[in-house]
């Protein structure tokens, strides 16, 4: 049983107080140690193994209890960096409390100088229990896949390497920190107190060192998240290209680390629920159905007024409808949901899904889908904002009962229906542009109802004047327009105002609405001076 070690009588130079804030001091360091230790094991763990990770499950709750005007105020701050700040704060919030952890133990073991492993056990043993309860509580009852069968036993194989990570450091860190000094009442001679000096010394340049080592590989991962391409760098001062290609495609996805499927051309996914048969298929199966290509336009919910995050594809896949059709439709369904290899999940109506429009695409303009597009196969729902067109698709499922998918559960729309939108390319706002002949264009996009108008006024919407819709990509009217048109510019200051009416008839909307819940809408203005 472990047990301080017997010390003398205190001497005169400190008193018991003073050693005890000491002390703790040195637990909140070695916490700090253990805290960085354990994170560092969760990244490598986490970039060798497809399991979920306590990084992600911690970021999802996070996300699913955060007041949604907190979310939607770090959307306007951070927009896409967002998700980095989540990981940091993650991270830091992670390493206080490891530090609390620290003290505590730091103040349980009074000072002994050595390793006190059976408090040190039982403290691992309760961040496992913990760890464990919160991965099954909310992992489980979100994304049962994600920790279902092998991969619970890979789930808490982790934690537990985490956790034993974590008291490892914990302990010798601090049983190291505390032999810097001699013990209460002894007599230090100066050979002694050269030997301490030279272990105060590398017992600091270690604990350094270590915290460096961990703080270095700590901060690659979150700038991986900071420097992952949201969207391509475009060219300014020209109007969008009808189709938008990959490397400047936006790419939004819930994840700190995306999935690397490595399936090859083997690849399949799994069709069940309230079907009369359940099916695994694979590309020679949805080959074998209409294969169709077609021009399809996707936007992200979270893509503000003339924002980036929007683009047009040429795509390749089979219908929806067909894979249903083959498995069989049973009585009384309601939704599809859809699963992703990173365990995301998001349904659409039945109704919806036996239309002719959704589609399970492998062909992103004319290549395989690229990694972070979906690679192998991913579903594209036209007419519906990103949150429901699942990448790295790995499961249909089949429900006769309602189904909130990852976002509605944090409170974003179910519906998801595309709002109708325009933007300017050219003239960039605030320009100062020569007189003479310039051109402005721009695009346009409805979603699934396409665009049969586009009007821009000089005036800040006194009055409009319809321009020319110049490319439309999509005949079946999935997909943005562009639009342009020659303005003979004079001299003076001009609030521009662009807007579109769908091929409904319905016109855009000027009322101005941020993108939580239901996408943003509104009319894009700027301002051009014309010397």
């Amino acid at each position: 049983m472990d047990s301080p070690i017997a010390t003398s009588a205190p001497t005169a130079t400190s008193t018991p107080d003073q050693r005890a804030a000491r002390d703790r001091r040195r637990g909140l360091i070695a916490g700090v140690l253990a805290s960085l230790a354990m994170l560092v094991t969760v990244v490598v763990i986490r970039q060798l193994s497809d399991a979920s990770s306590l990084l992600d499950a911690l970021a999802d709750a996070l996300l699913l209890f955060l007041p949604m005007g907190m979310f939607s105020l770090a959307l306007d701050l951070f927009g896409p960096q967002a998700k980095t700040m989540m990981l940091g704060g993650l991270m830091i919030a992670l390493i206080a409390i490891g530090a609390l952890i620290g003290r505590a133990y730091a103040r349980q073991t009074a000072g002994a100088r050595r390793v006190m492993w059976t408090r040190a056990i039982t403290i691992g043993a309760a961040i496992f229990g913990v760890f464990a309860l919160f991965m099954l509580w909310f992992v489980s009852s979100r994304a049962p896949d994600a920790i279902a069968g092998p991969r619970m036993l890979t789930v808490m194989f982790q934690l537990a390497v985490e956790a034993a990570v974590f008291v490892a450091v914990l302990a010798i860190s601090l049983a190291a920190l505390r032999q810097q000094d001699a013990p209460i009442g002894v007599v230090v001679d100066d050979n002694a107190a050269g030997r301490l000096s030279r272990r105060r010394l590398t017992t600091r340049v270690a604990a350094f060192a270590g915290a460096v080592a961990g703080t270095a590989v700590l901060g690659r991962a979150v700038a991986n998240v900071a420097n992952r391409p949201t969207v391509g760098v475009t060219t300014p001062g020209e109007i969008s290209p009808a189709i938008t290609p990959i490397e400047d495609f936006y790419t939004i996805s819930k994840n700190f680390v995306d999935p690397d499927p490595d399936r090859g051309d083997d690849w399949s996914f799994m069709v069940d629920g309230v079907v009369n048969e359940e099916l695994r298929l694979g590309r020679a199966d949805l080959e074998a159905m209409a294969v169709t290509t077609f021009v399809s336009t996707l936007t992200c919910i979270s893509n503000p007024i003339a924002g980036p995050l929007i683009g047009p594809a040429k795509w390749r896949g089979a219908p929806l409808a067909a894979v249903l059709r083959q498995a069989g439709v049973g009585p009384g369904a309601v939704k599809v949901i859809m699963t992703g290899e990173d365990d995301y999940t998001d349904s659409i109506p039945i109704e919806r899904a036996l239309q002719p429009e959704p589609m399970i695409v492998w062909e992103m303009n004319d290549v395989p889908l690229p990694k972070k597009h979906g690679t192998p196969v991913r579903v594209i729902v036209p007419g519906l904002y990103g949150i429901k067109n699942i990448k790295w698709l790995t499961r249909i499922t089949v429900t006769n009962e309602d189904y909130q998918g990852f976002w509605q559960q944090r409170g974003w729309t179910d519906d998801a229906t595309i709002k109708t939108s325009s933007r300017f390319d050219v003239p960039g706002n605030r320009g100062v542009l020569a007189a003479g002949q310039i051109e402005i264009g721009g695009i346009a996009f409805a979603g699934d109802r396409g665009i049969s108008m586009v009007e821009v006024s000089q005036d800040g919407g006194e009055s409009w004047v319809e321009v020319p819709i110049v490319e439309n990509p999509s005949p079946a009217g999935l997909s943005w327009v562009i639009w342009a048109m020659d303005w003979v510019a004079k001299p003076g200051t001009y609030d521009f105002v662009v807007r579109a009416t769908d091929g409904t008839g319905d016109l855009q909307t000027d009322e101005s609405a941020s993108e939580l819940p239901d996408g943003a809408s509104g009319w894009h203005r700027i301002t051009v001076g014309v010397a």
